[in-house]
């Protein structure tokens, strides 16, 4: 009997431990190594040997990167001098155990050391920094500093949102919280309505598709189902509206999830493009799996190409960004964005609008969008663009935000240009 106590000890202690460890690599991917989310968490997970442990480590993943700020300033206050990056990663997790996750305090310390000494850290020195860290109240030199660690954005970002939007609505803005699971659409010429959704009948339904699980996932079979963010379709649909067909030029189209929806909502000709060579062939891949037809280009966006002029219907310029409206689904996207970079990605937005201009036919829609929420990357584009183009006429435009619109913050300008 001893020995049967024993031996589930010792396997619940491995599991913690490989669970810790794939949590541990995940991380270290991205806080040192630059990786996104969605393949540091995937390859971090292949490694961890038991998979009952996947929901929990891919859970403790998002939640160290959903308080980082907070973390962040806790070992501001609580070391005396910045540890070293690996010491850092594990710091992270062991006071997100503490602080955050439903652990109790001793367990979280007594897993935070074994991972210091699985990995080669000194564990004296995290144990003495994870038990100050249980309960520790920060220190706030400012409001503002207290604003950006209540929402775990930085103070940058927090002062930009705050004087596009005000502070209450900043808030609002910061404090949404977003469905964490995956939103998949139906391929309408894959699937039916009745078979998707006795497919996903357990998932919570949305007015284009699902938001499901992985199990789910494995109920469908592959081709049948698209995964795309509410933002994205509700963009497309924003696009064409009141459009049912015509020639299409989508220059910033790589994976290609926006240019394959757009291909099944009517009779529309798609050039789908991108600069790099290797994304063409993904966007091939996509389009074949999902049964699209699509043409796909090999082409610059911010240099004119005098084969594109005055050819198409409409013409989408979904530009590069800060991606500040995708912080609740993507919560790594502002770990090496500086304020600086704002202004930069204006130019380059701006410089992309101005040459898609010259694609639109007399009569032809032009749409512009970002995934920032950030009027410097949106309104001030859009408004700018008007004035110094007196052949197209703002249409409309459509701003989606987490807090009102349940979905990642999307921004869409819609420009009609004229016969002459």
């Amino acid at each position: 009997m001893q020995s049967n106590r024993n031996n589930t000890n010792k396997n619940t202690t491995d599991n913690a431990i490989n669970a810790d460890r794939a949590l541990y690599n995940a991380l270290r991917m991205v806080f040192i190594e630059g990786s996104y989310c969605a393949p540091a968490i995937t390859r971090a997970l292949k490694g961890c040997k038991n998979a009952r442990s996947h929901p929990f480590v891919t859970s403790a993943f998002y939640g160290v990167l959903d308080n980082n700020v907070r973390l962040e300033k806790l070992i501001t206050e609580l070391c005396e001098k910045r540890p070293d990056k690996n010491s850092t990663v594990v710091l992270k997790i062991g006071m997100y155990y503490c602080n955050y996750a439903d652990m109790p305090s001793y367990a979280a310390v007594s897993r935070g050391v074994d991972l210091a000494k699985a990995v080669g850290v000194c564990s004296g020195f995290i144990n003495a920094v994870l038990k100050k860290s249980i309960g520790y109240a920060p220190n706030f030199k400012s409001e503002l500093e207290k604003f950006c660690y209540t929402y775990n954005t930085p103070e940058w970002l927090c002062k930009q949102i705050i004087a596009d939007y005000g502070e209450i609505k900043a808030s609002s803005i910061l404090g949404a919280v977003l469905p964490q699971s995956t939103h998949i659409r139906p391929v309408a010429k894959r699937i039916s309505q009745t078979d998707f959704k006795n497919a996903v009948s357990d998932g919570t339904f949305t007015e284009y598709g699902c938001y499901v699980d992985r199990a789910a996932l494995d109920r469908l079979e592959a081709g049948t189902y698209a995964v795309q963010s509410m933002s994205s379709i509700r963009a497309v649909n924003a696009y064409i509206k009141g459009i049912s067909g015509g020639d299409v030029l989508d220059l910033c189209a790589a994976p290609g999830g926006k240019s394959v929806y757009l291909s099944e909502l009517g009779d529309f000709r798609i050039t789908a493009c991108d600069i790099y060579p290797h994304k063409l062939d993904l966007m091939r891949g996509y389009a074949k799996k999902l049964g699209a037809k699509i043409e796909v280009a090999l082409n610059d966006a911010t240099v004119l190409n005098n084969d594109f002029v005055g050819k198409f219907d409409i013409v989408i310029a979904d530009c590069p960004c800060s991606g500040t409206g995708t912080l609740k689904t993507k919560p790594d996207i502002l770990l090496n964005r500086k304020a600086e970079d704002i202004a930069e990605l204006a130019q380059l937005q701006t410089k992309i609008l101005n040459v898609a201009a010259e694609y639109c036919r007399p009569s032809g829609v032009l749409c512009y969008s970002t995934c920032s929420i950030l009027k410097a990357e949106n309104e001030q584009i859009v408004e700018r663009f008007v004035k110094e183009h007196n052949n197209f006429k703002l249409i409309d435009s459509t701003k989606l935000l987490p807090d009102t619109d349940n979905c990642d913050g999307f921004y869409i300008a819609r420009f009609l240009r004229g016969i002459k």
